[in-house]
């Protein structure tokens, strides 16, 4: 899993690629919790290169949502593959996050005032 990180218009993002499974949830768990603990207003995952994720990959997931919500901040997601939109579906996640369709319009909208 290959990780990335840019602020834009005041959102810090991350670009995950690869696999999001048991074997790369600890990176991604590591370089989210990182960034939430900066304590970022507005968070956006951008899911358009993860071919695959796991249960593991969306306890991470859910554990940067609850963080954000306890300092009142915002997690976003975007861009998710047709596989990984229908695990999220399937699971019932898709009810708990911002899900956007383009990391463009994500930033337009969770951009802090």
């Amino acid at each position: 899993m290959e990780i990335s990180r840019e602020t834009v218009k005041g959102v810090d993002v991350i670009k995950l690629s690869g696999r999001l499974n048991t074997t790369s949830a600890p990176d991604a768990e590591k370089e989210i919790t990182t960034i939430i603990e900066e304590n970022p207003e507005a968070l956006l995952i951008n899911l358009a290169k993860v071919d695959y994720i796991s249960s593991a990959g969306l306890r991470v997931l859910l554990l940067g949502a609850k963080m954000m919500r306890k300092d009142k901040g915002i997690l976003g997601l975007c861009c998710l593959q047709n596989a990984v939109k229908e695990v999220f579906d399937i699971s019932g996640f898709t009810a708990i996050f911002r899900i956007f369709d383009a990391e463009e319009d994500a930033i337009k909208k969770m951009a802090p005032a």
